[in-house]
């Protein structure tokens, strides 16, 4: 785990800009062709589809571990962990679906898992985000809300709001932007 920790703000920006990008372009496939075909992926639609999709979950893990740093001391750590993890492990058991064309019975399994910890560990972390006021709070309020953007959302575009949000702190990030600056206070002058 260790060497999860030493993963560079710069490489985890890259990383989540482009998973941002291809949750963005699936939004864009899911208005142009809908994908409501149950558990079979359907034409070379439902398979660009999945793999954005997939690429996209595997390309934002580090950033909820970098987001980590900003948060509190704590359970921001662990809940980062975990929702990487969620991403991570749920974007690799979409592979296999890819290649069959269908989802394996094990999916059913494992998907409710990963999006369990996904959404949670997001939140735990958003919150702890959130309370730590290093950053703006629209990028701790948006962080759970990428879940539901991704997931429940994917076959109305949701991807697109995804897409922006880790587009947007992709570029944060590798900006070193994210972090509020606090202003300096002036001092009055004595004579």
């Amino acid at each position: 785990m260790s060497k999860l920790n030493n993963i560079s703000n710069s490489l985890a920006a890259r990383l989540a800009s482009a998973g941002g990008a291809l949750f963005a372009a699936d939004g864009v496939l899911q208005l142009v062709h809908p994908q409501d075909s149950g558990s079979d992926v359907v034409g070379v639609a439902g398979h660009l589809n999945l793999a954005f999709f997939l690429a996209g979950l595997i390309l934002i893990s580090p950033m909820f571990l970098v987001l980590a740093r900003y948060a509190r001391p704590g359970k921001a750590e662990k809940a980062a962990r975990i929702a990487a993890l969620g991403t991570f492990v749920l974007g690799v058991t979409c592979v296999s679906s890819l290649v069959m064309g269908h989802d394996g019975p094990w999916f059913n399994a494992i998907a409710p898992l990963t999006n369990a910890a996904w959404l949670f560990g997001s939140i735990v972390l958003a919150v702890s985000l959130k309370r730590s006021g290093r950053i703006p709070t629209i990028v701790a309020v948006g962080l759970p809300l990428t879940w539901v953007a991704t997931i429940p959302l994917a076959t109305l575009g949701g991807g697109l709001i995804s897409g922006a949000y880790f587009l947007t702190i992709g570029y944060l990030v590798a900006s070193d932007a994210i972090e509020r600056r606090r202003a300096p206070v002036a001092q009055p002058a004595r004579a």
